[in-house]
Formats: structure tokens, C-alpha cells, sequence
């Protein structure tokens, strides 16, 4: 008997937060973000997100979208004034993330997230280094 209430009880506790998740996180959660802030015709061949960061490439029409909420941009892959490799250790916890500096007085430097994945942030830095002729 003892086990079926808990059982109800972490169901119930569960059912609730999900149902509060879709009615009070509508519109807010990070992929919701990041789109907001994409031009609508934008199909990137390429993209990473990770968090509140994006970068895709449209190699179509040549574009380069970043996101860095609230900041985003989109620009000719040549514009693109450097990269840069960039780690943060909090409490022994290492985030590998991209600088992509561009030529904006407003925000010059997009960091784009990788979390605790390396050799992805290094792959993907390889990958726009190429794109970018960098």
C-alpha cells in the first residue's frame, strides 16, 4: 500500500511538473530563443546548438547565422574577423565554447557553447575555419 501512494504521489509530482513546464515555459525555452532571433528563410546546411548559442551555415547563399542571446547576427562567412578557441573551468569543470569576433560596435564576439565536448568544439572550429577562410 505504502509503495502504490508513493507511487501516485512521484507520479503526480511528475505529471504536474511537466504539465507547468508546457503552460509557463512556452515561448522561453532556449531552442524557442534561438529561432525567434533566425531570419525566417534561413536553411543552414550546417548548424550547432548548444543552450542559448547557435551557429549554422547556409552555403547557398553564403551566410552565417550566430546567436548569443539576446545578440544574434547574420553575415557574409568573409566577414568573419577571427575564431578563437575558448575554455572556462568552474570548480574543476571545464566548457569549451567559439569566439567568432565580427566587425559590430554594438557586440563583436559570439561565443558559441559546447559544453564539456572538446573534440566537438574542435571539430566544428576546424570546420569554420574553413568555411571562413580563416
Amino acid at each position: 500500500m505504502v509503495t502504490l501512494i508513493g507511487t501516485l504521489v512521484f507520479g503526480g509530482f511528475t505529471i504536474g511538473i511537466w504539465i507547468s513546464y508546457r503552460l509557463f515555459m512556452r515561448g522561453n525555452t532556449d531552442e524557442e530563443k534561438v529561432a525567434a532571433l533566425l531570419p525566417s528563410d534561413f536553411r543552414p546546411d550546417l548548424f550547432h546548438r548548444k543552450g542559448d548559442t547557435y551557429a549554422g551555415y547556409e552555403k547557398a547563399k553564403d551566410r552565417l547565422a550566430l546567436v548569443d542571446w539576446p545578440h544574434a547576427k547574420v553575415l557574409s562567412a568573409k566577414e568573419v574577423l577571427s575564431l578563437q578557441p575558448e575554455q572556462e573551468s568552474v570548480l574543476g569543470i571545464t566548457h569549451h565554447w567559439i569566439a567568432v569576433h565580427v566587425q559590430d560596435p554594438k557586440f563583436s564576439r559570439y561565443r558559441i557553447w559546447f559544453q564539456f565536448r572538446r573534440a566537438k568544439r574542435d571539430s566544428w572550429l576546424r570546420q569554420l575555419t574553413e568555411i571562413c577562410g580563416k
